[in-house]
């Protein structure tokens, strides 16, 4: 029985449509939770608040990781393609320190404005996107692109321990 191969276009576009779909869930959660906190702000005034934010990031990030996952699989056989994957986690992984950086500057990082919040949710984001960059980094067959993803990792890595036990120094 002769079976027809899948178009590599259409498995592209299955993979950007679930980002899309991905990106469109999260934005109707964080919607409803932002709604339901204007309703009754004094319900979301603890930690309990808090941490259900953080959950609600690590599942929308762990979504996310499904159609990385796919596009990691997809391109894994190519050099080209992989290396230019790998730089877009590089630059992933360097938002890490910089995100700790602009939340060192008094203004954003003691503020409620939008920056400081998307640096703090991007710090916070660790867990997950360490599972990612080393999911990508054992999926991939090629040195330059294996390195670059490690790169990543490590950056991710030395960010957590800067803020665990750069700060602890401080006090």
């Amino acid at each position: 029985m002769n079976q027809m191969a899948i178009p590599w276009r259409a498995k592209v576009g299955f993979i950007v449509v679930c980002y899309a779909a991905v990106v469109a869930v999260a934005a109707m959660w964080i919607t409803v939770r932002y709604l339901a906190e204007q309703r009754n702000p004094a319900d979301f005034n603890s930690g309990m608040a808090a941490g259900g934010d953080w959950f609600l990031e690590l599942i929308i990030v762990a979504m996310l990781l499904v159609p990385t996952f796919l596009l990691a699989l997809l391109i894994r056989n190519s050099e080209a393609a992989y290396t230019k994957f790998a730089r877009v986690l590089l630059g992933f992984g360097l938002a890490s320190p910089a995100s700790l950086a602009i939340m060192a500057i008094p203004a954003i990082g003691n503020g409620n404005g939008l920056l400081g919040s998307v640096c703090l949710y991007r710090v916070f984001a660790f867990p997950m996107s360490a599972v990612g960059l080393a999911g990508c980094c054992v999926l991939a067959k090629f040195k330059r692109p294996r390195r670059l993803i490690l790169l990543s990792f490590l950056i991710e890595i030395a960010s957590v321990v800067f803020l665990f036990f750069g700060l602890s120094t401080l006090k």
